[in-house]
């Protein structure tokens, strides 16, 4: 059975012409939390299209799984 994980992503401007930072931060399980997880991906890490979701969500993922033995 799944974990119910509640998060925010996000991406944080530089400015300058450099590419945001993604960011996502989440926590489970959902409802009485256990475990929290924080990722930051400085500089879009090196990726076109950058988002929380697309860059820092599956590191934060693969994190969460492994704390939490699934």
């Amino acid at each position: 059975k799944g974990v119910t994980v509640a998060g925010k992503t996000g991406t944080a401007q530089q400015g300058n012409g450099r590419p945001p930072h993604a960011w996502f931060v989440s926590f489970a399980p959902a409802t009485k939390p256990t475990v929290a997880v924080a990722v930051i991906v400085e500089d879009g890490g090196g990726a076109t299209e950058i988002s929380g979701g697309r860059l820092a969500a599956p590191i934060a993922r693969a994190v969460m799984k492994a704390v939490l033995g699934r």
